[in-house]
């Protein structure tokens, strides 16, 4: 019997330090508005990532498509696309910036 291919792709190496629009592993960031989180039918879930919060740059991985990586404010990791669209919403927390 033929092998399936899957469209998924197990990833375990994050060696992406610095990512195209200037941001790097370690570096923390601001979330500029609130996110309000909807399901596969647009429908609000319940759950809002607040204005203010402070979420961290990961390692990425090199496998495409290259997205940033993101430790939420909970802990829990997240992915955005790398576009001009990032810095509308977040800034950059400089450093000895609470």
């Amino acid at each position: 019997m033929p092998e399936r291919k899957t469209k998924w792709k197990f990833v375990g190496d994050y060696p992406l330090v610095e990512y195209q629009c200037g941001d790097r592993a370690g570096d923390r960031i601001r979330l500029r508005r609130e996110i309000i989180v909807r399901n596969h039918e647009g429908k609000p879930t319940g759950e809002v990532y607040r204005a203010g919060e402070i979420w961290t740059i990961l390692g990425g991985s090199t496998e495409p498509p290259v997205v940033l990586w993101l430790r939420q404010a909970d802990g829990r990791r997240h992915t955005w696309d790398e576009d001009d669209g990032f810095w509308e919403w977040f800034e950059k927390v400089e450093e000895g910036e609470p």
